[in-house]
């Protein structure tokens, strides 16, 4: 994958709005997955399923910090250099 640099606030503020939905997606996934187990324990009671249930909850409990991560250089870091970017921008020309 090529690395792409932007320069431009509207090209930040749409990244910074597509890693906001990625992290509400990974939530509501989350959460379906984990009403989804629930059903699944009531009939499924053996080892298996306990590693099972186990393995998810290691999953899950790493999922929780990179959402923090990710909302937190989004709402933060990418906010502030798209808040440079939009005043840079709007700064008028000296030539």
């Amino acid at each position: 994958m090529a690395l792409t640099v932007s320069n431009s606030s509207a090209a930040i503020h749409d990244y910074r709005g597509k890693i906001a939905h990625a992290i509400d997606e990974l939530k509501v996934q989350l959460t379906k997955t984990e009403r989804a187990i629930e059903t699944v324990s009531e009939d499924w009671k053996d080892d298996n399923f306990k590693q099972f249930q186990n393995n998810f909850n290691e999953d899950k409990e790493k999922i929780k910090p990179l959402c923090d991560v990710l909302y937190n250089y989004e709402n933060n870091l990418l906010y502030q250099l798209e808040q440079k970017l939009r005043a840079y921008e709007t700064e008028p020309m000296h030539l």
